[in-house]
């Protein structure tokens, strides 16, 4: 059994008919394994998805089994020391997660895809949210034990509802509404479902909607509306980001023909609306998300819209109506029965990295950080953080310039001028790398080699200054006198372009000082006044 890794959109592109064929086929399956949904889902996260696809053929055959996976990367604000976390690929938006897996195949490919995961650098892989059977998963779980890891099942129960999102009830439905009604519900549910109903179907107040194209957006903003004014006080900080991943998911699943989204009137007063993922080839209805106005009471919206949706379903030829994660009680009138997910963490020992070192697609989120490190004058932080990243990535030419630029400042000028002189073989066009070289370079007192790193700057750059004064310091120390005045004079005289001023007159100090070297007759006097010239001529 081998294992490719697909990071690529157009990898993920090309996989369609053989992800599609193995949705097809596989009975645990489920709509948040779909291409139709991941591919849209992931897309936010371009650099950090990844697919792990199992063949037993030959490169080019087909796939028998996908992994999705997300990677994110944690950081130590104390020690700058960062780690690396695996998702599964839909986590925050799918309720359900798993592998999809040809019929036949799961005793080869899940241990296969276990073992690569051993393979990957990572200190905690959150397996969230999994709907496997119990083969499945142990085939998963046992190839993942090892002793440098612990792996800890969780619980997901909320506290304040005592509602357990580890427990999904869904109803399985009949071929018919009336048989759903007689053996699905209870004598009182269901006269309530039929009372309501005929009120619903002969009436000229109620009537319900179904989103379109010249509606999508108008629903989605009444039922978000709605549902943010009910769970605004618990939602805090996270409303804004929860609003808006959910409006992206509608249009998202609008899109692609998986959005169901009724919305129940009281004439020109919406009452309430329900989200539905479509999964028209399983056959389910996934309940994702209600809205209700609180404040109304003509009819009860939620009872009425379910069972509106369930006779839709069932005349539609759909199997099953899923309320997904949660064991809410209103949930139970529609005669559910429970699924249990699993939420298992795996972590190591050590909290550090499998192979004690980063995923190398994290670089530029390290990067990131070590750079605010770096700004916020946290050396230590910043310099862990950037070593980090050159353990996987030793060419990575930001990384060099900022490590440089920290041990520089920590006068640390040996350690900055190996920095620097990798970063030049990798980036031999950087005027700045260079530049950088040459004045470590002149601070060990290298002179030579500084020379010919302000030599190779002004080879680039032929009008900075500056490095027209670093080489004419270094070939003053080289005692290459002549060279060394005729580069500080035309710094000091120049006058064709701006020139720091303090510049200049750096420039000047060092010819007066190249002037008295050659000449003990000069002398350098103190200005009694400042129109006086810096160096007098003795009487002879």
């Amino acid at each position: 059994m081998h294992i490719d890794v697909i990071t690529t959109r157009e990898g993920l592109n090309g996989l369609r008919q053989n992800w599609d064929d193995l949705y097809e086929k596989d009975p645990e399956a489920q709509f948040f394994l779909s291409w139709t949904f991941l591919s849209s889902y992931l897309r936010r996260f371009e650099g950090a998805w990844s697919i792990l696809a199992a063949r037993s053929g030959p490169q080019g055959s087909p796939y028998v089994a996908l992994l999705p996976l997300r990677l994110r990367t944690r950081l130590n604000k104390k020690t700058g020391f960062c780690h690396n976390e695996i998702n599964m690929g839909a986590n925050y938006a799918a309720d359900y997660t798993g592998i999809v897996c040809a019929p036949g195949f799961a005793d080869r490919a899940i241990p296969a895809l276990a073992k690569h995961l051993m393979k990957m650098n990572w200190a905690k892989l959150h397996l969230e949210n999994l709907r496997m059977s119990e083969k499945r998963r142990r085939l998963l779980l046992d190839n993942l034990a090892d002793k440098r890891l612990t792996a800890q099942r969780m619980q997901r129960v909320n506290k304040t509802d005592n509602v357990d999102n580890c427990i999904c009830p869904a109803a399985s439905l009949p071929g018919d509404w009336d048989t759903y009604l007689e053996q699905k519900i209870s004598s009182n549910t269901r006269q309530k479902i039929r009372r309501f109903l005929r009120k619903l179907d002969g009436s000229d107040e109620f009537r319900i909607t179904h989103a379109d194209a010249s509606t999508i957006d108008r629903d989605i903003g009444i039922i978000l509306e709605m549902w943010r004014i009910k769970w605004a006080p618990r939602k805090g900080n996270l409303l804004p980001g929860l609003l808006r991943s959910n409006r992206i998911l509608f249009k998202d699943a609008f899109e692609s023909g998986t959005l169901f989204l009724p919305i129940l009137w009281h004439q020109d007063k919406p009452l309430a609306g329900l989200a539905f993922l479509v999964d028209p080839v399983k056959k389910a209805m996934l309940f994702h998300l209600a809205g209700r106005d609180e404040t109304a009471n003509e009819i009860p919206p939620g009872l009425v819209l379910h069972a509106y949706c369930i006779r839709r379903a069932i005349e539609q030829g759909f199997r099953s109506y899923d309320f997904l994660r949660g064991n809410e009680s209103y949930k139970y009138s529609f005669g559910v029965e429970e699924t249990k997910i699993h939420c298992v963490l795996v972590k190591t020992r050590t909290g550090r990295n499998l192979g004690d070192r980063l995923d190398a697609r994290s670089v530029a989120s390290v990067l990131e950080q070590a750079t605010k490190f770096h700004e916020a004058g946290k050396l230590a932080n910043a310099e862990s953080a950037y070593r980090q990243i050159l353990e996987v990535a030793p060419r990575h030419a930001r990384t060099l310039y900022g490590l440089g630029q920290l041990l520089a400042a920590k006068a640390d000028h040996w350690s900055a001028a190996d920095t620097f002189g990798s970063l030049v073989e990798i980036a031999p066009n950087s005027v700045k790398a260079w530049s950088r070289l040459a004045i470590e370079l002149q601070a060990l007192s290298r002179h030579s080699e500084a020379a010919d790193a302000f030599r190779k700057v002004l080879e680039l750059n032929p009008e900075l200054p500056g490095a027209q004064y670093g080489l004419g310091r270094c070939l003053a120390e080289l005692r290459q006198i002549d060279e060394a005045a005729k580069v500080l004079s035309a710094v000091q005289d120049r006058s064709d372009k701006p020139i720091d001023p303090l510049l200049r007159a750096k420039a000047r100090m060092q010819l007066n000082k190249l002037k008295q070297d050659l000449n003990p007759c000069y002398i350098r006097l103190e200005p009694v006044k400042a129109s006086l010239p810096l160096l007098e001529k003795a009487d002879a």
